[in-house]
């Protein structure tokens, strides 16, 4: 059993960290549904855990259950130990046989990594399934970089540091890109940004880049300036993910350092085919458009951030097609602020976007503007020319 002094340094961490009863917010959304994802399982969380009681930081639904009895959790066992907690079938577990999730929903297996803040564990990233399941020794490991993901997100708490470095220093020169239209813009929450956007020509097209640095300010600026020159170091020639896990290997023992991360998409454009190959370090937040009526793709992310675990995973690829008239749309988290702060923001912008296509960077500037998000906000669009869009602005 826990220390009491222990029990009660937790307590008190938890409740400073602030974000019990917050809205949910993409930050810790994301975690979650990267858990969700690459194990396959139809229940992930990020919870903060107390003396009593256990929060989620990522309900299921907008009306899900927030908080419960942490004598009616598993989540209460995970942060009494530094291991994850690994049940492959509940109901043949003694501790575990009886709880409310296993009786009433059929909770058979459960997985928990405790998320750390200060050397305290306040938490766990956690993984449910209605089914017994057995998990590798990988398995684990990933578990436990997607807690230590969560721990330093919290551990950020989202404030703002120092300014003093112009953010335009990291902004690339024009490219010719003959056919296509290739624009961005990042605007600072303060003078140093953590955001950057970057392209690089190359024998078929370009290469481009859209990098989140955990954090805002000078820290957040000195890594986004390295991670920089990382990507630009590497073989552009070579499949996205390559370059990504080249970048990672390169930066990433810095950050885990630092006890930082970044978010990247790493795309390669063929502009005589329109095809896009591209890599998702736990980014998550970039869309295809189609101008010929179909609906918003949604580029999911199925790997970690840069700093997480360098080098020692493999990426996964991912490609679309740019059809005339198509567009991709690439931002950091802090244009979610700009609305709901979900995902579901990512539609109202694909509507602003066909609204009015050529304009659709300036009225993202004047919404920062009018709404002042407490982050930096960077937006890239690569569109294809041709025909006028079928899409239904609306829609």
């Amino acid at each position: 059993m826990a220390a009491v002094n222990d029990v009660t340094a937790r307590a008190a961490l938890v409740h400073e960290l602030d974000v019990i009863g917050e809205d949910p917010a993409e930050r810790f959304d994301r975690v979650a549904r990267l858990t969700r994802d690459v194990f396959g399982a139809p229940m992930a969380f990020v919870n903060l855990v107390d003396d009593n009681t256990v929060y989620t930081l990522t309900p299921q639904t907008s009306t899900g259950r927030r908080e419960l009895p942490a004598s009616e959790s598993f989540c209460a066992e995970t942060v009494l130990h530094d291991e994850p907690t690994v049940v492959s079938d509940a109901r043949t577990d003694d501790r575990f046989a009886t709880l409310p999730v296993v009786q009433t929903l059929g909770i058979r297996f459960y997985a928990g990594a405790p998320i750390k803040v200060r050397g305290t564990r306040v938490g766990s990233v956690c993984v449910m399934d209605t089914r017994p399941r057995v998990l590798a020794d990988s398995d684990v490991i990933l578990l436990q970089d997607l807690a230590t993901w969560a721990g330093r997100i919290l551990s950020d708490g989202g404030s703002a540091t120092d300014s003093g470095t112009d953010a335009s220093a990291l902004i690339p020169g024009p490219v010719q890109l003959p056919g296509y239209d290739l624009r961005a813009e990042v605007v600072p929450f303060s003078g140093a940004s953590g955001d950057f956007y970057d392209w690089t020509p190359t024998t078929y097209g370009v290469a481009i880049t859209l990098t989140d640095v955990m954090g805002k300010g000078m820290e957040a600026a000195k890594h986004a300036a390295s991670i920089r020159a990382a990507f630009r170091a590497q073989d552009q020639e070579r499949p996205a993910t390559d370059v990504i896990g080249a970048t990672d290997r390169e930066v990433g023992p810095a950050l885990v350092r630092a006890d930082s991360f970044a978010t990247a998409f790493h795309a390669h454009l063929d502009t005589a085919t329109g095809w896009v190959d591209f890599g998702d370090a736990g980014h998550g937040i970039a869309m295809h458009l189609s101008a010929h009526g179909q609906p918003v793709r949604l580029l999911r992310s199925r790997d970690l951030p840069l700093g997480l675990h360098p080098g020692a995973m493999r990426r996964s690829s991912g490609f679309l097609v740019l059809q005339p008239g198509d567009a991709l749309i690439v931002c950091s988290d802090g244009v979610l602020d700009l609305f709901d702060g979900t995902l579901a923001s990512l539609d109202r912008l694909a509507e602003m976007y066909w609204a009015a296509p050529d304009d659709f960077l300036r009225r993202v500037r004047a919404l920062i503007a009018e709404r002042s998000p407490d982050d930096d906000v960077t937006t890239l669009v690569l569109a294809r020319h041709g025909a006028a869009p079928t899409q239904d602005p609306s829609s």
